[in-house]
């Protein structure tokens, strides 16, 4: 009966973690880069996209000429009936704001790339004093991302915490071995070996950025409990 208790009670705490997960993450709405010019203004006027696109194209579905000028982007020009224009956007997360003919204002949002990491046991149920190995993958959806693009191997971090009225800590930080041949999306494995003396909740979370900037969401796992049996 304990042990159902303690079950129920980690399947609970899911909702709760829900509240303590990253800024912004899974909050985007990305589209794709085109955005076009209409006698009512630009549709859509707030475009989110993520940080690999590279462009934002306007094209001019109006029967005059459209003038696009960003505040904060070199990228400026007329747009006759039927053409488009191009716009570079820097691989950097953050808001590009620009006006259609001088007046109407609109958004370019520039968002992180998805990445997500998992974890998971052979048990749940362990004799005190048990190596127990918890395993999972860090996973990337951009072809050419990590681990080729930005270092061999990325870093996750394990956290553990022994019942709901402790808070999560930082027991290790794990380098996720990428597989051998290549793989789409990019997807790299981790390994732990722990040896839990009480009931313990473990999480793992991705949070590592390219010296660049932030490129990737930051990922937060599920959570994984471990339940230690105590005599045989």
């Amino acid at each position: 009966m304990t042990r159902r208790r303690w079950l129920i009670t980690q399947v609970a705490l899911l909702g709760t973690l829900g509240a303590l997960a990253f800024p912004g993450e899974g909050s985007a709405l990305v589209g794709d880069s085109l955005i076009s010019l209409t006698a009512t203004g630009p549709s859509p006027s707030v475009l989110t996209i993520q940080v690999v696109h590279g462009e934002v194209i306007f094209k001019n579905a109006d029967t005059v000429t459209h003038n696009v000028a960003f505040t904060n982007l070199s990228c400026s020009g007329d747009v006759a009936p039927g053409a488009d224009l191009s716009c570079a956007v820097p691989g950097q997360i953050g808001d590009y704001s620009y006006t259609v003919d001088g007046t109407t204002q609109a958004n370019v949002t520039v968002a992180p790339e998805t990445r997500t990491v998992t974890i998971r046991g052979k048990h749940h149920g362990f004799r005190l004093g048990s190596r127990v190995r918890l395993s999972g993958s860090l996973t990337a959806y951009v072809a050419g991302a990590p681990p080729s693009a930005y270092g061999p191997r990325m870093p996750v971090n394990v956290y553990a915490r022994p019942d709901r009225n402790h808070p999560f800590h930082l027991i290790k930080v794990v380098h996720a071995r990428p597989f051998a041949k290549a793989h789409y999306p990019a997807r790299s494995i981790w390994v732990l070996w722990v040896r839990p003396h009480a009931n313990t909740t473990y999480m793992v979370t991705a949070t590592s950025q390219p010296k660049g900037g932030q490129f990737w969401a930051n990922a937060q796992s599920k959570l994984h409990g471990v339940y230690v049996r105590h005599g045989r």
